[in-house]
Parts: C-alpha cells; structure tokens; sequence
C-alpha cells in the first residue's frame, strides 16, 4: 500500500509539472481565460490548465496566431508575453502613470506585434475627460509606440485574416466627458499603421471579435438589455446585416466577449449571474448555447 501510494504522489507531481507542456503540443484549438488573476486554458472536453501563478494581476489574454504564447495585460499599465510550453514569462511594455487601464489586446495575424488599448482618464475643467488610445509593440518588446489616439473607451480589437486592416469597440462611459469630442464610437477600423481611421458602424458595440476565416464581426451590444448587461450581436466587417444572435439565457443578466473559435464554427463568450460570468459556447448564428465551464473572466479562442 505504500509503495502505491508513493508511486501515485509521484504520478501526479509529474502529471502537474508536464501539464503545460504537453497542453502546447495538442491541437490549436483552446481557450484561454482569466480567473482570479492567474490565466488558464482549457480545451474542450478536458480540465482547465493553470498557466500561471503570480501576484500580479493578469487579465485579458490573447493566444499568438499558432498559439504557443498568450499575450496578456499585467495590471493597468503593463503588457506580458507567456511562453506555454516553457511557463515563462516576459513583460514586453510598460505604460506612463498617466494610463489607468489596459482594456483590449490582440497579435496582429503575421504573429510580428501585438496592439492593445489603453486608458487615460483624467480630471480638467472641473469634469473626468478620457483619452482612448491604441499601441502596438513586437513580441520582444521593441518598437513601442501609439498608433491612434483621440477614441472613446476601446473596448475591443481586431485584425482582418489578412492583416490589412484593425478593428475596433468603442463607447462613451458615464459621467465622463471625452477629450476628442468627435472621436467615432461604435465599431471603428484603419490600417496597422493607425493611419485611415473611420466608423464602420454607429451602433452600440462593446467587446468586439473578428473572424479568421470569413469577413464576419461579434460584440456585445445593449439596445434590447442594458448597458451593464449584454447581448451578442453579429454583422459583416462593411457593417451590414448585424443583428441579434444571443440574448441573455434565464437567471443570467448579460453576455460579454463573444469570440470566435479558430474555425469559426462556433463562439465563446462569458454569461454573467451575480458577481460571477462562467464560460459558454454556441454555434455563430446563436444557436446550442450552452455553459461550459464556472468562474471564468477574460478570454480570448
């Protein structure tokens, strides 16, 4: 009996130790996500891997085109890289004090840098004013620099399949005024260089996803719940045909971060209840929704 029970404390330590790494040679297709401040991934069908663990505050991660590294906001003002197959960890970009909060990250599809949104909120005239920018940085963490500056609260990034072109979520929070009165909210787009920046679509859109394989978009909008709560919307990257493809199921208040899977078969996104959002998956036109998994932030497929 001891002999058993040593081998199996032993079993499970290795089990522990290779988890990562045998995770990172499985096919591409899982999600990431945060909870508790630590990000995990999870393939459906199995259990959820820990990634990692840290007393940094980890949050909205995006996997790398082949998915062996997840970009991921470190706190307010910082950008990580992870290694999965190796659990090592890089802070590739840190932000001024002047940035509150780290809101969207996203690889651009080539795999070659990493954009993500940023936050400057601050206090003029007697009113709260925010600043919504955009930054994009290599793996390594050279080349930082701001490519779009003057937007609302980006709430969501993307790029075409192609690389040609970057979309964006954004709206206007409550009881702020924004510093570029005439900045586009709703879903905006333009070139990887920042450059050609125009609405696509006045609409209410938060937490938007593009497509790899079809020129398709999904966010969160609130025109049929309410701001703080959710439904997930869907329509073509010119702007045309969004519509509806998911309200809220019963005894859940909102879904947010709808996200594509690779193939775009289906969708994930987070249903809220409470002070807690697990995750759930259904097909892209809303149908087979169903929950997955419990406890479960950010995300990325």
């Amino acid at each position: 009996m001891t002999r058993l029970v040593r081998f199996t404390l032993l079993w499970l330590c290795a089990l522990v130790l290779v988890a990562p790494a045998a995770l990172a040679s499985t096919h591409p297709n899982r999600i990431v996500f945060q909870r508790d401040g630590d990000l995990y991934a999870f393939q459906l069908g199995h259990h959820p891997v820990r990634l990692t663990n840290t007393i940094a505050h980890e949050h909205d991660p995006a996997w790398s085109p082949d998915q062996r590294e997840v970009a991921f906001a470190v706190g307010r003002r910082a950008v990580g890289v992870l290694d999965v197959a190796t659990g090592k960890r890089r802070v590739i970009a840190s932000l001024p004090d002047r940035f509150d909060e780290i809101v969207a990250v996203t690889w651009s599809p080539s795999g070659t840098s990493i954009d993500f949104s940023a936050m400057n909120n601050f206090r003029r005239n007697g009113k709260y004013r925010l600043n919504g920018t955009v930054w994009t940085v290599s793996p390594t963490g050279f080349g930082l620099h701001q490519i779009v500056n003057g937007q609302g609260l980006i709430t969501g990034l993307g790029f075409l399949a192609d690389g040609t072109s970057v979309f964006e979520s954004t709206e206007w929070p409550n009881g702020v005024t924004l510093w570029h009165p005439h900045a586009p909210l709703g879903v905006n787009a333009f070139r990887p260089d920042g450059s050609d920046l125009h609405p696509v679509s006045k609409t209410l859109a938060s937490d938007l996803d593009t497509s790899d394989v079809s020129p398709r978009l999904v966010y969160r909008g609130w025109s049929r719940t309410c701001h703080g709560c959710g439904e997930i919307w869907r329509m073509s990257i010119d702007g045309r045909g969004a519509h509806v493809i998911a309200l809220p199921p019963k005894g859940y208040y909102g879904l947010y971060e709808p996200r594509f899977s690779p193939n775009a078969r289906q969708v994930a996104l987070l249903a809220a209840k409470g002070r807690s959002a697990s995750l759930w998956i259904m097909r892209p036109d809303g149908s087979r929704l169903h929950r997955v998994l419990p406890n479960v932030s950010s995300l990325d497929w």
